[in-house]
């Protein structure tokens, strides 16, 4: 199975929800901040138009892919990958490695209401994650350093993001340096919708799939262009 694909200029990685895991025990456990996002055909689209956006992208240490759109947009989706990126498997397993190594948590997110959306999410599928802080920015007044103020003062092994696309990676980009952390995980808006249903939610893909294989089409005929 191929574990890198490349969409828009952009490497993620294809590995198994059980190689992905693997890699996260490791990032768990040493002194360095490890970055993981969950990569979304949104984002996908966005990181054409907006440089940091790529940019984080390319320097995440697991770029999780978050939709089997994205899989069968490059036409190399296998039933396993299809169905553990279609149930969300990665976050579950995360969130359970998290929970049994009595790891610390700080939620960031844009308002309290999605905050409190994630926070119940976790409490009821993981009783005893250790949540040590969270950090609304609407509640920022000026500059974000309040935020790193705050979130470093809890000293938590895993910062959870689920604030949106772009103000996640503007935010990771400017701030990356300053965070004391093991883990940064960028689950974006669209990681809190964790097994997504309904006939909104299935016009959503089939819209933003359309989208990707066009902008998908346009890059590979600007790339040959510069080749001749």
């Amino acid at each position: 199975m191929i574990k890198k694909i490349d969409i828009l200029g952009v490497q993620l990685d294809n590995y198994t929800v059980r190689e992905a895991i693997m890699q996260v025990e490791t990032y768990l456990t040493n002194d360095v901040l490890n970055t993981i996002e969950c990569v979304s055909m949104h984002m996908l689209m966005d990181a054409a138009e907006d440089p940091t956006i790529k940019a984080v992208i390319s320097s995440l240490n697991l770029a999780v892919i978050g939709e089997k759109e994205i899989l069968q947009a490059a036409g190399i989706g296998t039933m396993q990958r299809i169905k553990e990126t279609e149930e969300n498997d990665f976050f579950y397993e995360f969130f359970k490695r998290v929970e049994r190594n009595k790891k610390s948590v700080f939620i960031l997110g844009e308002s309290q209401n999605k905050i409190d959306r994630i926070k119940e999410q976790l409490m009821r599928e993981y009783p005893k994650l250790i949540l040590v802080g969270e950090y609304a920015t609407e509640n920022c007044v000026g500059n974000l350093e309040a935020v790193i103020n705050d979130m470093n003062a809890t000293t938590p092994c895993v910062i959870v993001s689920v604030l949106p696309t772009p103000l996640q990676e503007h935010f990771f980009w400017e701030h990356k340096d300053k965070m004391n952390a093991n883990i940064w995980y960028g689950l974006g808006e669209s990681g809190m919708e964790c097994r997504k249903h309904g006939l909104r939610a299935t016009f959503r893909s089939i819209l933003h799939l359309g989208r990707l294989k066009s902008s998908m089409n346009k890059y590979q005929k600007t790339d040959v262009k510069n080749e001749a």
